[in-house]
């Protein structure tokens, strides 16, 4: 079965060689590029409400008197090519730029093709940007080249690439086709998601699928089947989803009492009853979570009231 992840679509050309020609800077000033804001915890700076086509948010470009004023002290990444034009995302914060900014694990299965692909390589960037300020070989500070997509030590002058984490999610089904969930004990009451979790050195994907799962659930399943994968900058995650058949018939989860608070299977019936009563809730659009669940249900997933109250939370990497 085909899978349609979202924040991995457009037609963004990386156009390396004018990466490595012209500063992003000089692009914006030079008026050849469009300027996008994000910052580095994952927000995005969108379009007053309503200014998207089909009120489909949209990405805001700045004029080029409105980037040359954040370009100064800030960090700037050229991303791509889109049709014609560059497009460089400017590093900042919502106090140096109001307006509606959103976070990309909420708004990212919401924007357009082009804009999806540009928002996850400019805040991947960003991320990397605020947390790899110090060489790992001296410990001298660094400084951003390539166009924000590496980084060159002052001193030894090492050079470092962002990179991402290699990391799998299953979703597991027992003999009677109910799904395991499962509640990370750091997450807020109630969020659920399926088992996840990052290959170890020597290991490959399918051995870490059946891993974690023995580890955090103590189930054992059959060979899994790779799905697809889905870049994800929250934890600079590589994310290769799979899905799995469990060794038993119905087996009983028992959670690792660290990681894992609670686990358990959920039919069809029984997963729509738990979220129409605000007891759980599943993992955000954005995610190959949401995809995978998705595809086993059979069509959107059921949604909790608004009126529960409830503070939801979002976990990392799903």
């Amino acid at each position: 079965m085909a899978i349609d992840l979202p924040l991995v679509r457009g037609r963004v050309d990386p156009a390396v060689a004018l990466r490595e020609s012209a500063t992003p800077a000089a692009l914006v000033r030079s008026g050849q590029a469009d300027a996008i804001v994000v910052d580095g915890s994952g927000f995005v700076l969108l379009e007053e409400d309503g200014a998207g086509l089909a009120g489909i948010p949209a990405l805001r470009r700045l004029d080029a008197r409105a980037a040359a004023r954040l370009l100064v002290g800030s960090e700037a990444s050229f991303i791509g090519v889109v049709g014609s034009r560059a497009v460089v995302a400017i590093e900042t914060t919502s106090e140096a730029q109001p307006g509606p900014w959103a976070h990309l694990r909420a708004v990212g299965w919401r924007l357009g093709d082009d804009d999806a692909a540009l928002a996850l390589s400019a805040v991947a960037l960003a991320a990397w940007h605020r947390s790899f300020r110090f060489c790992p070989r001296c410990a001298s500070p660094v400084r951003v080249v390539s166009g924000g997509w590496a980084a060159r030590c002052g001193a030894c002058d090492k050079l470092e690439y962002p990179r991402q984490d290699p990391a799998v999610i299953v979703l597991v089904q027992d003999h009677n086709d109910r799904v395991l969930l499962a509640h990370n004990a750091a997450w807020k009451p109630g969020f659920v998601s399926l088992i996840a979790g990052y290959v170890e050195a020597g290991e490959s994907p399918e051995a870490t699928v059946a891993r974690e799962v023995a580890e955090e659930v103590s189930v054992d399943i059959e060979e899994p089947t790779y799905v697809g994968t889905q870049p994800w900058p929250f934890g600079r995650s590589q994310m290769m989803g799979y899905r799995a058949r469990t060794a038993q018939k119905a087996p009983t989860p028992v959670a690792d009492g660290g990681e894992i608070a609670w686990a358990r299977f959920y039919s069809r019936d029984e997963l729509t009853e738990a979220c129409g009563s605000g007891e759980i809730r599943t993992p955000g659009r954005s995610s190959i979570a949401h995809v995978l669940l998705t595809q086993w249900y059979g069509s959107d997933l059921p949604e909790v009231p608004e009126d529960t109250g409830r503070n939801w939370g979002h976990p990392m990497g799903q």
